[in-house]
């Protein structure tokens, strides 16, 4: 009996003296997730070929050229309103109102105007005096028809001149002072002077009178 207990107890003491070994368990990997965005790639699309002509026109088109006369350049000189240059009558002075100074004083109108036709007349001359380099021109103005009033000599100015003793200018109404353009019919005078290189007076014409007619309106 106590060899069956000793065994007994070899036993039990045999079985709690073996340890088993503890089987360790491995650590469970920790897998780190990397996310990786993917972006497709952009589809280009390529640009559409323009399609050129495979053949040029052959007519070009031609623009219609506007028919636009072409003005004639007509001198001013020569236009005139129509029925009225025959009206005008041009004036040759006499030579002895020129005194031996001038001779051919011409005007190209008997009548001039302020508001109507014409408005100017033309007045040339020819020095016969060897010492006359210069021509001055005055004018007076006498009311009309009845002559009651005049005004005083008005000096005008030199008149152009070629150089050759021969001289000439344009007389315009609005050259007549203003106080008497007012008038509605006057008469027009006129007086020469011819003056010589150090500016003195060789000699003046007669007055020319009663020739040229001034009218404010068409007359």
């Amino acid at each position: 009996m106590r060899k069956i207990l000793f065994i007994t107890l070899a036993l039990m003491l045999a079985a709690c003296g073996v340890v088993q070994p503890v089987q360790q368990e491995l650590p469970t990997p920790i897998l780190a997730t990397v996310l990786v965005t993917i972006i497709p790639p952009t589809e280009v699309v390529p640009p559409t070929a323009i399609s050129l002509p495979t053949q040029a026109p052959t007519e070009v088109p031609t623009l219609a050229a506007t028919e636009t006369p072409v003005p004639t350049l007509v001198p001013a000189a020569t236009i005139t309103p129509s029925g009225q240059a025959s009206d005008l009558t041009p004036v040759n002075v006499d030579n002895l109102l020129g005194k031996g100074v001038f001779v051919n004083i011409t005007f190209s109108s008997d009548r001039i105007t302020l508001n109507c036709y014409p408005r100017e007349f033309q007045i040339s001359m020819t020095a016969i005096h060897p010492d006359v380099t210069r021509a001055e021109m005055f004018y007076r103005v006498l009311e009309a028809p009845l002559y009651f009033r005049y005004s005083d000599w008005f000096l005008v100015g030199n008149l152009d001149t070629d150089g050759k003793g021969n001289f000439f200018t344009t007389f315009k109404a609005t050259d007549i002072s203003a106080d008497w353009r007012g008038l509605d019919q006057a008469i027009i005078e006129f007086q020469f002077a011819g003056i010589n290189k150090g500016g003195g007076v060789v000699d003046r014409t007669q007055k020319i009178e009663k020739l040229v007619t001034y009218y404010k309106n068409c007359p």
